[in-house]
């Protein structure tokens, strides 16, 4: 794993650090949105905005770099389900690390068209609902660091 610079980021408002948590917990936003006691619309319009604030526009990359700029708590250690090679480590890594999925699959060392279906069989056996809760979980047990900033996304 590489350490960067981070890059210049905007702190969180509370509300947003709220719906940068249910993101985190693999939450749609109709779900994230009712569980905050808000319009969808609102939950929505607080993502885009941590996404312009942390510099990240995919939900995985916005819950990485809430861990590496301390807007996220870091979640309690978790035991893994099974042991990850280092194959679903890289690919991991990835999802925290980038906005496209060419350059996932640069950094995985796996071909762009087989991406979707090993980050299916790496969510299903990490036992995450989706990409951003794919990071959480990372995190969790131990197979993702702080330390690992993810380059700023394209405009």
């Amino acid at each position: 794993m590489t350490q960067q610079n981070a890059p210049v980021i905007t702190p969180l408002t509370a509300t947003e650090r709220r719906v940068l948590e249910e993101i985190s917990l693999g939450r749609a936003p109709a779900v994230g949105s009712s569980n905050l006691k808000m319009a969808q619309a609102t939950f929505n319009a607080h993502s885009t905005r941590i996404g312009h604030k942390l510099q990240a526009k995919k939900p995985p990359v916005k819950v990485q770099m809430g861990f590496v700029t301390g807007e996220l708590p870091l979640p309690e250690p978790l035991s893994a389900p099974a042991p990850f090679d280092e194959q679903e480590r890289l690919l991991w890594q990835a999802h925290a690390l980038h906005h496209t999925a060419a350059a996932i699959a640069k950094h995985a060392r796996i071909d762009q068209f087989d991406l979707a279906g090993d980050t299916a069989r790496l969510m299903t056996k990490a036992g995450a609902g989706n990409e951003a809760h794919l990071i959480r979980l990372g995190h969790a047990y131990g197979v993702l660091t702080a330390i690992d900033v993810p380059n700023p996304s394209p405009t």
